[in-house]
């Protein structure tokens, strides 16, 4: 389940400079690795700029009105609750490995 979710992640994450002016990924994914780059954000305060800096590189091409609205929908809401809730049940190693493979990008 665990390398399931950071190949999503990361092939999320790999779509994100492909986007011409619109929303690359539906919002409920959108919430998803918000959410998780958000968590890892605050579980490595050290690097949370270079968290930051990926949800950017994620939503890049998209209007600030699409990432609102996006941001605004149940469906962004509901898949950000579910990537907190998912890394809030592994351990602090596996957080740990899950958050690396985010910024690396794998």
């Amino acid at each position: 389940m665990k390398i399931l979710h950071i190949a999503c992640v990361s092939a999320v994450l790999t779509l994100g400079p492909l986007a011409f002016a619109t929303l690359p990924v539906p919002s409920g994914v959108l919430g998803k690795v918000e959410g998780a780059l958000d968590f890892c954000a605050s579980a490595d305060a050290k690097s949370a700029d270079k968290y930051q800096e990926k949800k950017k590189e994620f939503a890049k091409g998209a209007t600030a009105d699409e990432l609102a609205d996006a941001r605004a929908s149940q469906d962004y809401k509901d898949g950000y609750q579910s990537a907190n809730d998912e890394l809030s049940r592994q351990s602090k190693e596996e957080v740990k490995k899950t958050c690396a493979a985010a910024l690396a990008g794998k």
